[in-house]
């Protein structure tokens, strides 16, 4: 409300009342106007309308119902409050009152108590409904403004509709593209507050259609997202409206008024016609979506923050698994900063090298001694405790660093390895854990070659470990890359053996010397009948095919004793040592003992 007092207009025909009125409500703060019949009155609220009217009832000639029925009659003046005034305490004459406009019913003599509230509130009342008919008229003229430009954007193309098509439109779908769309999301969030709806954006992204442009080829992927969208098409109320934002990913304004179903109908009209067959040559394959939600005004009130929310959504249902949809909620926002903050910290540890290697000793199960060690990464994050690699890692990859990383540790555990030589502390293997990226977009036959010779180091004390997961990755580059490490005395062992999609089909393939048995299984393994067969199994399978076997995760005797038993070559886990820093496993190597 304005700081401005409001004005009051006192209508009565008794000069006593008028004066009496005048001093309860100047009292109060507020700037009062009279006159002492209804004609009076109407020349001044003609003149300059005043915020609230205090009408007597029975005034000579036009009097105060008459009154109240013109000004009501009358748009520019319709809006100001009256409280009508009449010393008639009859019910026949508050309604003759009500009746004719009046919002509100005093009678005299008046209280002043009574008085002030009800003129505060009325007051109250009249700022709300102007200022929401200023929003009203300031959303309308948004709205014709919005309209008259695209108006006269087409009347600068000159008519010409093609021109129109391709500044506006995607040319494979034919739908609006991200400009357009980002301009017709604008243009109905000013509708949807206009009319007090709800409004949804949707945003769609295809599973598989990667797989079908490399399996099929670019053209039948187009074909398959044309379909696609034309099926989308299909499925909206005349109101709404579909575009492509980018490659796989559609997007949908979806207008909700009062009454109508919210977006869950329309993810389900989505995820049924996915399940319709897509026709690729020789097959039929279904394919499916993972969606993201973003509301209106739950979720934001502008264009860029609700598509901004409806990815957010969708990135969680990606994670969530195929053909599943998410609502964006405040904490998946949260988890995206963390994402970000996570990101810009990595980003910042790759540039200062600030990760450390740790070393977790393996003990061959004949003699008890540490026959090996395994080079583990670790980040201990400015300011925070340290970060898992389980965490980090996947970041690592997803950024496109792990390659960069993953050349720093074979260059940093190679000297550690070099130093541990020249120390006279024994001739110590260690393992490096290698991610599929570093094969298949780095260049680790030559990382690894270069670094052996920097620090003139045999190839033989080095071993790289890989999951089987990565195996399947570029798999003619990479056999080729572990072949080439095999011959120049490098071994390769496979980690997390039994979990990933190898298995084996796959050990024949590759040059391997080593199966490490997944934690997984070791974890169970002497409570689960099944966890103990497959354990039995890798390690019978690993001797028919003449490789070690390596169990990790060992945390318990009887474990062990179940490992001891059935023949594996090697262990490690937390019941003989946690990973530790060089200068703490160095004081292990210096003074060897049986772990077992």
């Amino acid at each position: 409300m304005s700081n401005t007092p409001a004005t009051l207009l006192i209508v009565d025909d008794d000069v006593h009342v008028r004066e009496l009125l005048e001093l309860l409500l100047q009292d109060q703060g507020y700037r009062t106007l009279t006159a002492s019949s209804g004609e009076q009155a109407l020349a001044m609220v003609a003149q300059q309308a005043p915020d609230l009217i205090l009408l007597d009832a029975m005034l000579p000639g036009t009097d105060g119902y008459q009154v109240a029925r013109q000004l009501k009659a009358n748009q520019s003046t319709a809006n100001i409050p009256i409280i009508m005034l009449s010393a008639l305490g009859e019910q026949s004459a508050r309604l003759l009152g009500l009746e004719a406009g009046a919002e509100d019913f005093l009678s005299k003599p008046v209280a002043s108590d009574e008085l002030w509230l009800r003129v505060r509130n009325l007051l109250r009342l009249k700022a709300f409904g102007d200022n929401q008919a200023v929003n009203t008229l300031m959303l309308e003229q948004q709205l014709q403004k919005r309209t008259i430009d695209l108006e006269r954007f087409r009347t600068a193309m000159g008519g010409d509709e093609r021109l129109l098509k391709m500044v506006n439109y995607d040319p494979l779908t034919g739908l609006p593209n991200r400009n357009l769309f980002y301009t017709t999301l604008q243009m109905g969030l000013t509708q949807a507050e206009l009319r007090g709806w709800q409004l949804a954006v949707v945003t769609v992204g295809l599973n598989d259609l990667k797989n079908i442009n490399q399996t099929w080829g670019h053209a039948m992927g187009d074909q398959v997202l044309a379909e696609f969208s034309h099926r989308l098409s299909n499925c909206l109320n005349v109101s709404d409206t579909l575009g492509r934002m980018d490659g796989d990913e559609l997007a949908l304004i979806l207008m909700i008024r009062k009454g109508q179903p919210g977006p869950r109908q329309m993810v389900d009209r989505i995820r049924e016609v996915l399940r319709e067959p897509f026709k690729l040559p020789g097959h039929d394959i279904p394919l499916t979506a993972c969606i993201g939600i973003a509301l209106y005004p739950d979720d934001g009130a502008d264009a860029h923050r609700l598509i901004k929310h409806a990815n957010t959504a969708m990135g969680r249902s990606k994670l969530a698994g195929r053909d599943t949809y998410r609502f964006y909620t405040a904490q998946m926002n949260v988890e995206v900063l963390a994402r970000q903050e996570l990101e810009t910290a990595l980003r910042d540890a790759v540039r200062k090298q600030a990760f450390e290697v740790y070393y977790q000793p393996k003990i061959g199960l004949v003699d008890g001694q540490i026959c090996g060690v395994e080079a583990l990464l670790r980040w201990h994050r400015p300011g925070m405790t340290t970060v898992s690699p389980a965490v980090f890692v996947p970041v690592l990859e997803s950024l496109g660093l792990i390659s960069h990383v993953g050349q720093w540790v074979i260059d940093r555990v190679c000297n550690q390895i070099s130093i541990w030589q020249q120390a006279g502390l024994g001739q110590v293997e260690v393992a490096v854990n290698v991610s599929a990226q570093q094969i298949s977009e780095g260049d680790l036959v030559n990382d690894i070659q270069r670094s052996l010779k920097a620090h003139q180091l045999e190839p033989q004390w080095l071993e790289v470990e890989l999951t089987e997961g990565s195996l399947l990755e570029n798999t003619p580059h990479t056999v080729a890359s572990l072949l080439t490490l095999r011959d120049i005395g490098v071994k390769i062992s496979i980690d997390d053996f039994g979990t990933g999609y190898s298995s084996l089909a796959y050990l024949s393939r590759f040059p391997i010397d080593k199966l490490k048995i997944d934690i997984a299984f070791i974890r169970e393994v002497t409570n689960n009948p099944q966890d103990a067969a497959i354990a039995r199994t890798i390690i019978e399978l690993a001797h028919s095919l003449e490789l070690e076997v390596i169990a990790e995760g060992v945390e318990t005797v009887e474990q062990l004793e179940f490992l001891t038993e059935n023949g594996c070559d090697q262990v490690q886990g937390y019941l003989f040592c946690r990973p530790l820093p060089p200068l703490e496993l160095e004081a292990l190597l210096r003074d060897p003992r049986c772990f077992i």
